[in-house]
Formats: structure tokens, C-alpha cells, sequence
């Protein structure tokens, strides 16, 4: 009878290799689950996912999704996560979004027209062209955004952040902009017509321009892609 060769037991890898594996699966798993939720969302958002036509997307997180043009108006999104999503061109039209975080996310030629947006976060967004006539944005962070071409007319703007934000060509005609603060934002061609500006911190801005009712100076428009 054949003597039965020996197979000595592999040393097994140290402990710190089992929790390198495990934290690098659990990382890959949260990945993979947020991915298949945002596509769930956009699909959903969309119109796109007939599987069931009634349902309605319980997560109001969003983050890196691609909603472009897609239709937000009158939604509650209180709180949601729109971090670095891409939406140029949807439409947040009287939507409520108190809180609502916009960090880093491409929103050129949005529309947040009436809409609930106080203590929202915009900070380092692109805001080229977007439109908040008559939102209230009380306490809402544009620190670092984009603002060029866009416009405020008649907004609550009390108590904002735009510290070194681009704003040049934006309107805030009849805003309110009380306390609100513009430290080193670019203001170059900004309009404040008939605007509330009563304690606003305009320290170090730079670029300010304040044409009368009767300024028919030309289009700028070449100007804010530049």
C-alpha cells in the first residue's frame, strides 16, 4: 500500500491581511450598491424604469448622478444629496429644497425659480446661467461657485455666503441681500439695481458695477465661458 504523501497545511496570512481583504470588499460592495441605486433613481426620475409606472424613488440621495433636463418642480427634496451630481438644464421650479446639498455639481441653466432653497450648500458649484428669480436662498452657501449670467431678480438672499465667488454679469436686481457676504467675489458687470444690500460685506470684492435704470449697455454673453 502506497504511504499516503504528506501535505503540510499552508501558514495562513497574518491577521492585518484578513481586515486589508475585508475593508477593501466591504468598500467595493458599498460602491457597487450606490451605483445601482443612482441608476434606479435616474431611471425613475426619468421616466425611463416600467417595471412599476406608480413608483417613486425613496432615496433622495443623488450624488454623481446624470439628471440632465430632468423635471424637479414642486418635489419635496428637503435635505436631499445633489453632491457633484450633473443636471445642466433640469428644473428645480418651487421645489423645497431647505438644506438641500448642490456641492460641486454642474447646474448651468437651472432653474430654481420660487423655490424653497435656504441653508442650502452650492459651494464650488456651476451656477452659469442659472435662475433664481424670487427663491428664497436665506443663509445658502455659494462660497466658490460660478455665478456668471446668473440671475436673482427679487430673491431673499438674507444673510449668504458668496465669498470668493464668481459673480460677474449676475443680476440682483430688487434682491434682498441683507448681511449677506461678498468677500473677494468678482463683481464685474454684477447688477444690485434697486437691491437691498444693507449690511452686506463687500470687503476686498473687486469689479463691482451698478448700472442705472437707464444703462443700455451692450450683451456681455461672450464672457462667461471664458
Amino acid at each position: 500500500m502506497a504511504a499516503i504523501e504528506d501535505n503540510p497545511l499552508q501558514p495562513l496570512p497574518p491577521p492585518d491581511t484578513f481586515e486589508e481583504d475585508r475593508a477593501l470588499l466591504l468598500d467595493t460592495h458599498r460602491t457597487w450598491k450606490r451605483s445601482q441605486q443612482a441608476e434606479l433613481t435616474r431611471k425613475a426620475i426619468l421616466g425611463e424604469d416600467k417595471s412599476d409606472p406608480t413608483s417613486i424613488p425613496k432615496s433622495q440621495d443623488f450624488f454623481q448622478v446624470d439628471l440632465r433636463e430632468a423635471d424637479f418642480r414642486h418635489q419635496d427634496l428637503r435635505n436631499a444629496n445633489f453632491q457633484e451630481a450633473y443636471l445642466p438644464g433640469a428644473n428645480f421650479e418651487g421645489a423645497n429644497l431647505r438644506g438641500a446639498n448642490f456641492q460641486g455639481a454642474n447646474l448651468r441653466s437651472v432653474r430654481f425659480t420660487g423655490a424653497q432653497l435656504a441653508w442650502a450648500n452650492f459651494s464650488q458649484a456651476d451656477l452659469i446661467w442659472a435662475d433664481f428669480q424670487q427663491a428664497d436662498l436665506q443663509g445658502t452657501d455659494f462660497r466658490n461657485a460660478t455665478l456668471r449670467g446668473a440671475t436673482f431678480v427679487r430673491a431673499h438672499i438674507r444673510g449668504a455666503e458668496f465669498f470668493s465667488t464668481d459673480c460677474s454679469w449676475a443680476d440682483f436686481r430688487e434682491a434682498d441681500l441683507n448681511e449677506s457676504d461678498f468677500q473677494q467675489a468678482n463683481l464685474n458687470g454684477t447688477t444690485f439695481l434697486n437691491a437691498n444690500t444693507a449690511s452686506a460685506n463687500f470687503q476686498g470684492s473687486h469689479g463691482q458695477h451698478e448700472p442705472s435704470a437707464t444703462d443700455d449697455s451692450p450683451s456681455h454673453d461672450e464672457q462667461l465661458f471664458s
